[in-house]
């Protein structure tokens, strides 16, 4: 992953959200990249950082919790 790439946390496949959650700005998950994980980030649809990688949204029970109950699904 190249270093300036960014991108929000809703289209990221590093985020973490409830089963039947709605993909949205407002919408809290947690955060699964493998070098965030110690930190269990719980992030807003609209957070963004440059771990930023394209695709779909994890999904798990838990992940919206705070703090955060899931385990990391991928």
């Amino acid at each position: 992953m190249a270093e300036s790439q960014w991108g929000l946390c809703k289209d990221c496949k590093w985020w973490q959200i409830e089963p039947n959650a709605t993909v949205g700005n407002l919408t809290m998950g947690l955060c699964i990249d493998e070098k965030l994980q110690p930190y269990q980030l719980r992030v807003s649809g609209i957070s963004g950082c440059n771990r930023y990688l394209p695709g779909e949204p994890a999904r798990a029970k838990g992940s919206s919790e705070a703090p955060p109950q899931a385990e990391p699904t991928r």
